[in-house]
């Protein structure tokens, strides 16, 4: 097609339109919008919208804010890391009925709106936003709170992380600052080593938070963790003289993002009026209401 085009890792392309890209972590966008509204959900309510409702409202006031392009980017599976690492994300709450019903809905307010989204089996969203991130031309803006696309920060891409009821821009210098002088780059470096219950990853036994960043801000990776340690780091060399960093080098591999995915994309705009005419349809009434304001 004319207007279609593949992303490649290191091949920086802009389409007609906004400049700037709005790169939506679809599932963490989903589970903060249903989460904000959830106990006002009734007892008997046969299918909410609540989550969807939140997700579109965001995703187009996002837009407005940024004069961005909206990109939407969801999980399918665990992809590669389960299969290398079999209790990679156990232990996690099952999603609720309430919500899981909403995704197959979001989905088809996303088409009849003309907004690209995007999912694989072989890798997670945050994977497909790393590799957009690394192909679109513009600034991009991650909406996500997922610790992991922390490592894609750089000069041209920022990251809105909702901390209560307000919007965080994190940029590299605010990641430096709050991350006692650590690189974006780094967090993995960081999850290897000290862990991350979230994704049921236990990182280099006896070391933790604190000696994690103590050992990145000497050897800065983990590939250059070398013994004897120095004085002031003597008391976490024995758990290196073992498997250390090979399980550290492990855990690298699993919270690396991979960003060499090609993502296809078509020019498009926004059709609000085909995205009121099937919110109608779910009678998402709150939605249809400020839809017919823009």
């Amino acid at each position: 097609m004319k207007d279609q085009f593949t992303l490649f890792a290191e091949e920086k392309i802009s389409v007609p339109g906004y400049e700037n890209w709005l790169l939506v972590d679809g599932n963490n966008l989903m589970n903060r919008c249903y989460y904000a509204t959830s106990a006002s959900l009734s007892d008997d309510v046969v299918q909410p919208t609540n989550a969807c409702s939140g997700f579109v409202k965001a995703c187009l006031a996002y837009k407005d804010k940024f004069q961005a392009n909206i990109v939407v980017f969801f999980d399918e599976g665990k992809g590669f890391r389960k299969r290398l690492y079999p209790p990679y994300k156990e232990g996690r709450s099952e999603t609720p009925k309430h919500l899981k019903t909403q995704f197959p809905i979001i989905k088809d307010l996303l088409d009849w709106a003309n907004i690209p989204y995007f999912w694989s089996e072989q890798v997670e969203a945050d994977d497909l936003i790393s590799s957009a991130c690394n192909s679109l031309g513009g600034h991009k803006y991650v909406v996500s709170n997922d610790k992991d696309l922390l490592q894609v920060l750089s000069e041209d891409v920022s990251i809105i992380v909702r901390r209560g009821k307000n919007d965080v821009i994190m940029t590299p210098e605010l990641f430096r600052e709050e991350w006692e002088g650590l690189e974006p780059r780094q967090i993995v470096d960081f999850k290897a080593l000290a862990g991350d219950s979230s994704d049921n990853l236990t990182g280099v036994a006896g070391i933790g938070d604190k000696g994690a960043l103590k050992l990145i801000k000497h050897f800065q990776y983990i590939e250059q963790i070398t013994v004897p340690f120095p004085s002031e780091l003597k008391r976490y060399e024995k758990y290196f003289n073992g498997e250390g960093v090979k399980v550290a080098a492990f855990f690298k591999k699993l919270t690396t993002l991979v960003s060499s995915t090609p993502i296809t994309l078509n020019k498009y705009d926004v059709n609000i009026e085909r995205l009121i005419n099937r919110c109608q349809y779910y009678d998402i009434k709150s939605l249809v209401t400020q839809l017919m304001k823009r």
